[in-house]
């Protein structure tokens, strides 16, 4: 019997809803065969037809929908933060000095991740982290783009007041010229050769336990943008027959060569590991002050910073695409949103769609642009949830463009959706929320900020499903609940277009049945 195809990969399942995704077929009733959709509609025409052998699941009370596909994580990085300090939510400086003087030590440093000082009304600087800590001390911020450093970890990278910015990057300095211990940007870099890095055995088992957290949030896939050792540690998890999410992974632009060598195109792979499109960066971020933007901040200080020359940027995409490659853009502020569109609108198609990450400020003239060069847009809801008063503070009226899910759609538009885990929680709950509602978690502000740009629930599933399925180049076996396509699924105990039709219905349920490929991966 645990052989048996009907007893190991098939399933029926009863569910209160079946949202497909494919026009014209409904039902509540649902059963594969083989890792497959075998039927979809009314339980009482079905059950006679499946063999007796076939598990079943009794889950009237659930929505079934299409598996969750995050269209944009760091997820190994994740996995090994989860075990590091947490600082999201620290709302003063003191209270995140608190939680780095009481966390673990890891090989001989502090680290962590999640620090958002856009509230704080003292700023991260070296010398309060030394009074606590005399080991070196290493925190990435919330949106990954600053670090902040002690005295020891700057001694030990080498930064001084005679070292360079680099270009892309910043050192903050001080009156005199010394550095704070704040690094911006491509700053950031001059840490990384020095920081502790897991053994590939402590990584492997940091993803396995994320895998698995993922399978109970009703995650079936992700988008990765990562480095070599993550794309490793998956190969890894595929060999020992234990990846269950299905990957596309998205390398560095730095492997381009590598990747040119091995004549590596996108598409390529298995069903659990394909190769994507190759990453690069165009700007910082908003929470940073380092997204590149056409007109200063609304301080007037400055207009951000833009990561990649122009000309680099431009040979890279170009390259890439001519050899098959697709590019992986990430561009936040409204002038590198334009110059990724300037860069890739005339680029050589790829077996997967070219992408722009992020795409959060856009300014109106380039709202049709992204549908009309066939780019997805990739972009990350929950960022939403905390980016309201600093979009206002920072871009205001410019804001309108933030965002601004509805007009592309309406424009015809690819918008997949993600979370950018760790920089947003992996569950989808809370993107599903934001896309809907546009409000904080709070409440606020009614009716939801630029309410014209929410979204109705189905639309939301379709950008976490199907989009991300034609991102990968893989609509006619994914993203939707149609005969014939893979059995990727999610039960959930929550219906926002039965149950008072808004988002916080879903964000107050939970998955309770994932099934990745055919296979029972949870069941709450």
């Amino acid at each position: 019997m645990a052989n048996d195809p009907l007893s190991t990969n098939s399933g029926f399942l009863l569910a209160r809803r079946i949202l497909t995704l494919v026009p014209g077929l409904t039902g509540d009733a649902l059963w594969w065969h083989a890792g497959r959709i075998r039927a979809v509609g009314r339980a009482t025409d079905l059950e006679p037809k499946v063999p007796s052998r076939v598990p079943r699941f009794d889950l009237r009370g659930c929505l079934v929908t299409p598996g969750f596909n995050d269209g944009h994580t760091h997820f190994a990085s994740w996995a090994v933060g989860r075990n590091r300090v947490h600082l999201a939510g620290a709302g003063t400086r003191d209270e995140a000095l608190d939680r780095v003087a009481k966390g673990p030590v890891f090989r001989g440093w502090v680290m962590g991740h999640g620090w958002d000082s856009n509230s704080w009304s003292e700023g991260p600087e070296r010398w309060s982290l030394d009074r606590i800590q005399t080991l070196p001390v290493y925190l990435d911020s919330l949106d990954v783009h600053a670090a902040w450093v002690n005295s020891a970890g700057l001694l030990i990278a080498g930064i001084t007041r005679d070292t360079p910015d680099p270009y892309g990057g910043r050192i903050v300095r001080d009156g005199n010229g010394d550095p704070t211990g704040l690094l911006l940007e491509r700053a950031v870099e001059l840490m990384t050769p020095h920081l502790p890095q897991p053994s590939p055995e402590d990584l492997l088992a940091a993803v396995r336990e994320a895998q698995t957290e993922a399978h109970r949030l009703g995650v079936t896939g992700i988008h990765n943008v990562e480095g070599p050792e993550a794309l490793a540690t998956f190969r890894a998890l595929e060999t020992e027959n234990g990846l269950r999410l299905r990957v596309l992974f998205h390398p560095p632009v730095q492997k381009l060569p590598d990747l040119l060598r091995m004549k590596a195109t996108s598409g390529s792979g298995t069903d659990w590991l394909r190769l994507g499109g190759v990453k690069m960066f165009l700007d910082g971020s908003l929470g940073s002050r380092t997204a590149w933007m056409l007109e200063p901040y609304e301080d007037g200080r400055d207009r951000g910073m833009p990561i990649t020359d122009e000309e680099v940027a431009r040979k890279a995409m170009t390259t890439a695409a001519q050899a098959g490659l697709a590019c992986t853009v990430h561009a936040i502020g409204d002038a590198a949103v334009r110059r990724a569109l300037d860069l890739m609108s005339g680029l050589q198609p790829a077996a997967i769609p070219h992408r722009i990450e992020h795409f959060q400020c856009v300014n109106p003239a380039d709202l049709n642009r992204a549908a009309a060069a066939g780019i997805v847009v990739s972009m990350q809801p929950a960022h939403l949830l905390v980016d309201i008063p600093l979009a206002d503070r920072q871009w205001g009226a410019r804001s309108r463009g933030a965002y601004a899910f509805k007009s592309l759609l309406q424009r015809g538009t690819v918008v997949a959706f993600g979370s950018d885990v760790p920089v947003a929680t992996l569950d989808p709950r809370q993107g599903v929320y934001a896309a809907m509602e546009r409000r904080m978690l709070d409440g606020a502000p009614m009716p939801g900020w630029y309410p014209e740009e929410r979204l109705s629930f189905e639309e939301v599933v379709s950008a976490y499903t199907l989009a991300n399925a034609r991102a990968s180049g893989l609509a006619d076996r994914r993203g939707t609940l149609g005969i014939g396509m893979d059995a990727d699924l999610v039960a959930w105990q929550a219906d926002p277009a039965l149950d008072r039709g808004n988002g916080e219905a879903f964000l107050n349920g939970r998955a309770a049945l994932t099934v990745v490929g055919g296979e029972v991966m949870m069941q709450a």
